[in-house]
C-alpha cells in the first residue's frame, strides 16, 4: 500500500513543533555532534600536515641520502654534489655531518649529538637556521661558534655569549662561545644538539669530504618517488629515503589522534541518536490512544511509521545542516587563527577538506534515522484496542 508522504510530512512536522525547548534540545545535541566531526577531524589534519611541514622544513629533506649499509660516511661528497647540481628538478642540497660529543658549562654536562653543516647550502635546503630563537647564525668560516638546542641550553644553563666546552666522539676538547639558541619544535632534536660550519667539524674530527647525510630539495616535493631511482643511479648510491618514508613516524601519530577522534565523534553521535529515540518514543507513548484511533478509522501501519520515521528524518536535516555549517565557520576560523602548541613551539592551524562535510552528512543523518526506526516499528504496531483503552 503506497503512503501519502505529504500528509506523513504534515502529522510529522506538526508533532515537532509542538514542543520547541524539546526540539531545540535535540537539534542542538545534533548539530553539535556534526559540527564535532569537522571541526576535530579539520584540527588533527591541519596538526598532522603541520607537523610533517615542520619536520620536513628543519630536519629532513625532499630526499636523503644515506651511507651504504655497513658504512658510517658518504664519501666523494664533493662529486655528488656536482652529480645533484646536473638534475634538472634538484633546487638545493645541504650534506650534514653528525657526531657524538658532551657539552659542558661549569659542573653541569650533558650528551648530545653534534650536527655540522655549511650554512649557505642549508639555508638553501631548510630553514633551520631561521629557527633561531636568539643570537645569530654560525658562518661556514667560524671556528669558535656553535648554535646550542633551546632545551639543551636550558639543562646546562646556557645563553648567546657564554662559553661551553665540547668533548668530541675522538677525545678532542674545545671551548666555544655560544652564538645562537635554536628552537625547531622536534622535542628530540631540541634536547640535546649542537650545531657547527661543516669545515670546524671536518678538522676536529680529522675528516675531509664525506657527509653522514646528504638533504636534497626539490622544485615539488611530490616528485621525490619518481628522483628516488634517478638519483641514485647517476650518484651510485644505494639508501636513499622520500620525506614520506622519514615522516612515518606522524602517520602512526595521525592514526592514533583519528582513532580518538572516532571515539569522540562516536559518543557525541551515540547521544544525539540516543535524544532522538527517546522524544519519539515518549511522543508515542503519549500519543498511543490517538494512534489507536488513526488505526481504527483505516490508517495503516506504514503511514504510521512513515510519520515517526519522517520526525527523525526532520531532526536530521535540520541539525545536520546547521552542524555542517556550525563545523565550516569554525575550521575557516582556526585556519584564518593559527595557534601555538606549547609543546612542539609550532602554530598549528586546521585544514578543511570537502570529505568532511560528507563524512559528517552521511554519519550524523544516517545515525539519527537509525535512531528513529525503532520507535516508529513501535508505533506502526501498537495494538488498537489496547490503545483506545490506554492499557
Amino acid at each position: 500500500m503506497s503512503v501519502d508522504l505529504r500528509s506523513a510530512f504534515f502529522y510529522s512536522r506538526k508533532d515537532i513543533f509542538k514542543n520547541i525547548k524539546i526540539f531545540i534540545i535535540i537539534t542542538l545535541s545534533i548539530i553539535l555532534a556534526t559540527a564535532n566531526i569537522i571541526v576535530i577531524n579539520g584540527l588533527i589534519d591541519g596538526m598532522i600536515e603541520d607537523l610533517v611541514d615542520n619536520t620536513v622544513e628543519s630536519s629532513v629533506g625532499h630526499l636523503n641520502i644515506y651511507p651504504d649499509n655497513n658504512e658510517r660516511f658518504i664519501e666523494g661528497i664533493g662529486i655528488k654534489e656536482q652529480r645533484l647540481a646536473t638534475l634538472k628538478e634538484v633546487e638545493a642540497y645541504s650534506p650534514r655531518i653528525s657526531a657524538t660529543g658532551v657539552l659542558s658549562n661549569k659542573e653541569l654536562s650533558v650528551s648530545s649529538t653534534i650536527l655540522a653543516l655549511d650554512p649557505d647550502k642549508e639555508r638553501k635546503t631548510t630553514k633551520l637556521l631561521e629557527k633561531l630563537v636568539r643570537g645569530a647564525a654560525v658562518n661556514p668560516n667560524d671556528k669558535n661558534a656553535i648554535l646550542v638546542s633551546s632545551r639543551l641550553a636550558e639543562d646546562l644553563k646556557l645563553d648567546v655569549g657564554d662559553e661551553a666546552t665540547l668533548a668530541f666522539e675522538n677525545g678532542i676538547i674545545k671551548v666555544y662561545n655560544v652564538k645562537g639558541i635554536i628552537r625547531t619544535g622536534n622535542l628530540d632534536f631540541d634536547s640535546s644538539t649542537v650545531i657547527m660550519p661543516m669545515d670546524e667539524a671536518y678538522r676536529q674530527l680529522a675528516i675531509d669530504n664525506m657527509a653522514s647525510i646528504i638533504l636534497v630539495k626539490l622544485s615539488d616535493k611530490s616528485m621525490s618517488e619518481i628522483y628516488k631511482p634517478m638519483i641514485m643511479q647517476n650518484l651510485d648510491v644505494n639508501n636513499i629515503r622520500t620525506w614520506e618514508e622519514e615522516t612515518e613516524f606522524v602517520s602512526n601519530f595521525a592514526n592514533s589522534w583519528r582513532s580518538i577522534s572516532s571515539i569522540i565523534s562516536g559518543v557525541g553521535l551515540i547521544a544525539a541518536a540516543i535524544s532522538v529515540g527517546i522524544v519519539i518514543y515518549i511522543n508515542i507513548i503519549h500519543k498511543k490512544r490517538q494512534i489507536g484511533i488513526m488505526k481504527a478509522i483505516g490508517t495503516s501501519n506504514a503511514f504510521i511509521f512513515t510519520v515517526f520515521l519522517m520526525e527523525a528524518a526532520i531532526f536530521g536535516v535540520i541539525g545536520v545542516f546547521i552542524g555542517d555549517s556550525v563545523g565550516y565557520l569554525a575550521i575557516k576560523y582556526f585556519e584564518a587563527n593559527p595557534f601555538l602548541d606549547a609543546i612542539s613551539q609550532t602554530w598549528i592551524s586546521a585544514r578543511f577538506e570537502p570529505q568532511l562535510f560528507y563524512i559528517a552528512t552521511i554519519f550524523s543523518f544516517g545515525v539519527t534515522i537509525l535512531a528513529g526506526v525503532y520507535p516508529a516499528i513501535k508505533a506502526s504496531r501498537v495494538e488498537i484496542i489496547k490503545a483506545i483503552w490506554g492499557t
